[in-house]
């Protein structure tokens, strides 16, 4: 029996039940004319702010978008999309998003084109708090709105077939043969051993689930060497993995040479499980055509692309990370891609975007896509290599 002293009876009756229209309530929209209509349909917990008209479009802002209705054409842009918001000529309004976009709406008057222009500042500003993002309003709008068709609203969004069987679907397409060289693992089941990958993962049918384990311990955020591409014609196979945790001290980890090297032998989809067949038997079991036979003497190479630089690879050595060492795994060739932080990336991209802008110079234009770091690569073609990140 709980007894309840008489303030905390009357705390409990003075609770109640808030709803979503109570947490994030709609506003009636601004109409710039009185015979104006929002010119989209609102998503669950989105309300529109500001209706307006531009010289040749209609304009509409809500908490979720920016929506311009043009003659010919419609432009939807999320805000948390736009990056920065200017006016130019005067008159027009010269939208800049994160993916390199740009949307350009002209006006009649300045005034109209600067007020749309602090009404945009305001919203493209990072939110003050984490709720004010609208993903929390679109989800307690949805669950009020289906709170009585929670099952069958359930049952639709629970993926299909065609869905959930889309894993075996492509390794079917690349001829991985499942039978006898390669296994579906669902180790990552629920992703708990890796939350950054699938949850179904493809690996050489010999190896268990216990030295996956073991390999992802090796693994930075404990990505170890997963299959994600096998060319059909060559059979040349390429997987992804995070840097080894060798460290200052050359760790070393027997599970994880032995995954990496099984890549080699798996090479055309054939089967060999490193030991009973050497490299030259295992190719010359695939075909008797001669000249592959003539090929076989030379091993194939296992190539491990990192793409790093070599100083940061050593770098992360005093982070407990590190790169793999050649002599630790059979013919293997170790090449650094040289390829500049997450940082140095988007400041390229925005360079990049600011040459778009402006006007082409053919003179200048090729000396300047090699000053921001985009210039032709040299392809690879590689028997089997990894992408270490």
């Amino acid at each position: 029996i709980l007894f309840l002293s008489p303030q905390e009876v009357e705390a409990q009756q003075s609770l109640e039940c808030i709803q979503a229209n109570q947490i994030f309530p709609k506003k009636s929209p601004v109409l710039e004319e009185e015979n104006m209509q929002v010119p989209f349909p609102e998503l669950h917990g989105e309300f529109t702010e500001y209706v307006g008209r531009a010289e040749d479009a209609i304009i509409a802002m809500s908490n979720y978008r920016l929506h311009i209705k043009f003659k010919e054409s419609v432009v939807n842009v999320p805000l948390q999309l736009i990056e920065s918001v200017e006016c130019r000529d005067m008159f027009q309004l010269h939208v800049t998003c994160k993916d390199c976009k740009i949307v350009r709406c002209q006006f009649t008057t300045f005034e109209q084109c600067q007020e749309w222009l602090k009404r945009l500042t305001v919203v493209v500003r990072p939110p003050a708090r984490l709720e004010d993002l609208f993903s929390f309003a679109f989800h307690a709008w949805c669950m009020e709105f289906y709170a009585g068709e929670k099952e069958q609203h359930g049952e639709l969004c629970r993926p299909g077939e065609h869905v959930t069987s889309w894993f075996k679907n492509e390794v079917e397409r690349m001829g991985f043969d499942t039978q006898n060289a390669w296994r579906i693992s669902d180790i990552n089941s629920k992703f708990r051993l890796c939350p950054s990958y699938p949850q179904q993962l493809l690996v050489p049918a010999w190896i268990t689930d216990k030295e996956l384990e073991n390999v992802a311990g090796f693994r930075s955020w404990k990505r170890f060497p997963a299959v994600v591409y096998r060319h059909l014609s060559t059979g040349a196979v390429i997987a992804r993995c995070g840097q080894p945790e060798v460290s200052w001290w050359g760790w070393r980890n027997a599970d994880d040479e032995h995954l990496v090297s099984s890549r080699k032998h798996l090479t055309n989809g054939g089967y060999s499980n490193g030991t009973e067949l050497g490299d030259t038997d295992f190719e010359s079991s695939m075909t008797n055509s001669s000249e592959v036979e003539s090929l076989a003497i030379q091993p194939h190479k296992l190539l491990i692309l990192d793409a790093r630089s070599y100083a940061a690879a050593v770098a992360n050595r005093a982070k407990g990370g590190g790169c793999e060492c050649p002599e630790y795994y059979p013919n293997c060739e170790v090449v650094f891609m040289g390829m500049a932080n997450i940082h140095s990336i988007r400041k390229s991209f925005q360079s990049l975007r600011f040459l778009c802008t402006q006007m082409p110079d053919p003179a200048k234009y090729v000396i300047v896509i090699i000053l921001f770091n985009f210039g032709p690569s040299s392809a690879l073609s590689p028997s089997c290599s990894y992408s270490t990140s």
